[in-house]
């Protein structure tokens, strides 16, 4: 254990700062981004639904409490898994060029 929170599933340990990839299309997965402008002083955030196979992000946080993780995307999309939707993800440090190129 590193002292920061974790959560295993599946035989995979999920932290703060771990890569990870989207293996199977999710479309009803809600996620939001920081908007590019503002309104009166108040960030925009753009919110919208899907993470689709291939994409590639960076765990956050682990939640006990709410029992999620949170994982930004590369794209800079933030999305939650609920500790029973981490079969969706997989750890990304060593993916084949095929994956890589998303196909």
């Amino acid at each position: 254990m590193t002292g920061r929170p974790e959560k295993s599933s599946l035989g995979a340990i999920f932290r703060a700062g771990d890569r990870v990839m989207q293996i199977k299309n999710n479309y009803d997965i809600y996620w939001e981004k920081e908007g590019k402008g503002n309104l009166g002083g108040i960030k925009n955030k753009e919110l919208g639904s899907g993470i689709f196979n291939g994409e590639i992000g960076t765990v956050t946080n682990v939640d006990e409490v709410e029992k999620q993780i949170e994982v930004k995307f590369d794209d800079d999309k933030i999305a939650w898994y609920d500790f029973q939707e981490l079969d969706q993800i997989e750890h990304s440090y060593s993916i084949t060029i095929h994956k890589a190129q998303r196909k």
